[in-house]
C-alpha cells in the first residue's frame, strides 16, 4: 500500500497542492519500480522520473493549453490569477506558485500563496503538529 509523506515545513498551498500531486504521479507510473522515493524539491535533478513528475504535475493542476493563453502567464498580475483560478476551479495559490517558480523570484504574490494555510488544516486536536 502506497504511502505519502508530506513535510509542513514549507507551510504553504502551493507547495502543498503541487507536492501532493507531485507525488500521487509517482504512485501512479513509478509504483512497482522503486520501493521508496525521497524527494527533494529544492534541488534539481535530472532523475527521469522526477521530472517526468514535475511535468504531469505541472499539467496536472494549470493544463499548459490555459496556462500558455492566459493573462497570470502573459502579464501577471493578482486580477490575472484571479480570474485563471475561477477558470479553473482551483486556488490562486496554486497558480501563484507557478509564477514565482518559472520567474525565479519568490518575492512576488507572497499574499496569494497561502502562508500558514496548510498546518492548521492538519491540527485536529488543537496542538502543534
Amino acid at each position: 500500500t502506497p504511502i505519502i509523506g508530506l513535510t509542513l515545513r514549507f507551510d504553504r498551498l502551493d507547495n502543498f497542492w503541487f507536492t501532493l500531486v507531485h507525488e500521487l504521479v509517482h504512485i501512479w507510473k513509478h509504483v512497482g519500480t522503486e520501493e521508496t522515493f525521497l524527494d527533494n524539491l529544492e534541488a534539481t535533478s535530472d532523475d527521469k522520473r522526477e521530472l517526468e513528475a514535475n511535468r504531469i504535475a505541472k499539467e496536472v493542476l494549470i493544463p499548459k493549453v490555459a496556462w500558455k493563453r492566459s493573462d497570470a502567464y502573459l502579464n501577471p498580475s493578482n486580477q490575472a490569477i484571479d480570474r485563471l483560478s475561477r477558470e479553473l476551479r482551483i486556488h490562486p495559490a496554486i497558480i501563484a506558485g507557478r509564477i514565482r517558480r518559472e520567474q525565479s523570484n519568490y518575492t512576488i504574490f507572497n499574499d496569494l500563496v497561502g502562508n500558514g494555510e496548510v498546518r492548521k488544516h492538519f491540527n485536529l486536536n488543537g496542538s502543534e503538529v
